[in-house]
């Protein structure tokens, strides 16, 4: 069997050198690194991952449970969380789900049993049963996107200004029928972007039209039965607001199906600033932040906490600064 002594040999380094890259890859230069990088695999070897762990108390592993696929920004993170994690020397083990509660439940036991070192959480209500579960495991945890109601560690967009300011362009381009499609409000995020909606219409002193504010399951089917409902009314909305981008996009599609123009018969815009807003086929409004990406930053966060031994206190709060990013599904009202 091929040994740790096989690979330093192979490499030309010491053994302590090869347990370095193996634990903390970052305390060794580039050069070595690679050299020992390069034996490994020309050796076939293996590091026994669960005698290591038992050694260090450690797995340089993480969890990810993020949301559905289905939502672009879901995807972006899980890329740049992976990224990086594998530049930190950490392996991400992830989860993926559909709003399942009963299925992030069934996460823990899986995640448990791998003995992970801290998890990243996009997936959380503000009231979550599974909340308790975490407390208890005492494993470093950051929330990202969502947040529970408790005290806990997070990286947030600050949701109330980024629904603001995108209902504020809206107004300011002559809209007062302004459609909003949200999720459930159990979650922070859409909790957080009503209120940002709510709140800046009111200040607008116009009317908020019931019948054109909806909170709907985010899926494909709802969207579809939703929006022409909404433009077959005797008055339509001019503008419709929707949560996500991916909702957005869904919008787009549906619309257009039905002959309508964007942004010439009806302005549409999201919240995310997710890639596929900007793709030239789209070019969607919406509100973002420009710097590292949400998951980035939750996942350098969560890392120094395991590093630093510093789970409990004190808390990490992030809250990002939105941007407003006008592009071609908004125009001013034709009268």
């Amino acid at each position: 069997m091929i040994s740790s002594k096989d690979v330093a040999k192979r490499a030309g380094v010491s053994q302590p050198t090869v347990s370095r890259v193996l634990n903390n890859p970052e305390s060794v230069k580039p050069e070595k690194r690679n050299k020992v990088l390069q034996a490994m695999e020309e050796l076939g070897y293996y590091p026994n991952l669960i005698a290591r762990s038992l050694v260090t108390n450690s797995t340089r592993t993480i969890a990810l449970i993020s949301g559905t696929l289905k939502n672009g920004f879901f995807a972006e993170t899980t890329d740049s969380i992976i990224h990086i994690a594998k530049q930190k020397g950490y392996k991400t083990i992830v989860y993926f789900e559909d709003e399942n509660e009963d299925e992030i439940t069934d996460y823990w036991d899986s995640i448990m049993g791998h003995k992970v070192d801290g998890i990243l959480l996009s997936l959380i209500r503000l009231d979550d049963p599974n909340l308790k579960k975490l407390v208890n495991s005492q494993i470093p945890c950051v929330f990202f996107n969502r947040r529970p109601r408790n005290e806990s560690n997070f990286v947030v967009l600050d949701n109330v200004m980024a629904a603001s300011l995108l209902t504020q362009h809206l107004l300011d381009l002559g809209h007062q029928r302004i459609a909003y499609i949200s999720g459930k409000t159990d979650v922070s995020t859409f909790n957080e972007r009503k209120l940002g909606f709510e709140e800046t219409m009111q200040q607008s002193k116009i009317k908020q039209i019931p019948e054109l504010i909806h909170f709907i399951n985010t899926s494909n089917d709802e969207i579809d039965q939703l929006i022409p409902k909404l433009i077959h009314r005797a008055e339509p909305p001019t503008a419709i607001i929707c949560a996500t981008d991916a909702m957005a996009l869904i919008c787009i599609d549906i619309v257009m199906s039905m002959g309508l123009r964007i942004p010439e018969d009806i302005s549409i815009a999201g919240i995310d600033d997710t890639r596929m807003a900007s793709h030239q086929a789209f070019q969607l409004t919406t509100v973002g932040h420009q710097k590292l990406a949400m998951g980035e930053i939750a996942a350098l966060n969560l890392i120094e906490m395991i590093e630093e031994s510093s789970a409990q206190e004190p808390l990490r709060q992030i809250i990002l600064k939105p941007e407003l990013v006008i592009r071609k599904t908004t125009a001013h009202l034709v009268k």
